[in-house]
């Protein structure tokens, strides 16, 4: 039995229709699937208070912080330090105690950003008590898990 083709009337382009619709759908999907994997920018802590402190930036997290710099006057009261007028351009960023290597490369693409865009070479020292590897980290928190239990 052979059906003749006026019998689907038009069916044709309602095939077409749905394959275009069933194609933009599952590419919507497809993009959605991808921007999950598509690492995006964050400032890790060290990273935003370096960030706030080197651009003189108002932030609550770092209006306590101190300043010493040896090129502003002697002062001796501690809480009426001159702040500098202009960013600086380099800094030290020491973390007491566990460190990793995953601050310091944020704080590096930091650097890099801020150099690009503004053209000025800053520069940031990275410091810590302690750099552990996974092995190490794992041993840290079973010990700690140790001590509390």
């Amino acid at each position: 039995m052979a059906v003749a083709p006026s019998q689907y009337g038009g069916g044709g382009t309602k095939t077409v229709s749905m394959f275009s619709k069933l194609m933009s759908t599952g590419s919507q999907f497809v993009m959605e699937g991808v921007k999950n994997f598509v690492v995006k920018k964050h400032n890790l802590p060290a990273t935003r208070v370096a960030d706030a402190l080197m651009e003189l930036k108002s932030n609550p997290e770092t209006d306590d912080y101190r300043y010493f710099d040896p090129k502003m006057l002697r002062v001796t009261d501690s809480s009426s330090i001159p702040r500098n007028k202009s960013p600086y351009l380099e800094a030290m960023v020491f973390i007491v105690g566990g460190g990793n290597y995953i601050e310091y490369q944020n704080l590096m693409d930091y650097v890099k950003t801020k150099t690009s865009v503004a053209g000025i070479t800053r520069k940031i020292t990275y410091g810590c008590s302690e750099v552990f590897n996974a092995d190490d980290f794992i041993k840290q928190l079973t010990s700690l898990g140790e001590e509390k239990g």
